[in-house]
């Protein structure tokens, strides 16, 4: 299976998500193949993108850990997998606080362009 990544899950109140009942702390396993929006467990890498899904005032979110993670270009970080470790819950604050580090390592620069590569700051500085 693959590498585990760190994603965000919203749930309903009760830690419930399209009538399957989670427990913090557990991992699942789903039996078949997984397809993001139709099938697997359903996650978000971009923390707030879990209030398009789980609304605040109805929800309860947590980061978990998604092993055979499918991708699909959307408009936003949705994934799924075949295994799911649900961790600890997160409040708005901590929501903030991951989608920040998460947007920071994505906007990260290589430390040092690579040998006989020009670097730029942008599509048009050249």
């Amino acid at each position: 299976m693959s590498t585990p990544i760190t994603a965000f899950k919203g749930f309903d109140k009760d830690l419930r998500c399209r009538g399957f009942q989670y427990t913090a702390g557990q991992t699942y396993k789903h039996p078949g193949t997984v397809d993001v929006c139709r099938a697997g467990f359903h996650a978000v890498t971009l923390p707030l993108d879990v209030f398009r899904y789980y609304k605040p005032s109805e929800s309860v979110y947590h980061r978990v850990e998604l092993e055979g993670v499918v991708t699909e270009a959307g408009g936003d970080s949705k994934v799924a997998g075949k295994k799911i470790t649900v961790g600890a819950s997160l409040n708005m604050f901590g929501l903030v606080k991951a989608h920040v580090e998460a947007v920071w390592n994505l906007a990260k620069k290589p430390e040092k362009p690579s040998e006989g590569s020009k670097a730029t700051t942008g599509d048009y500085a050249h």
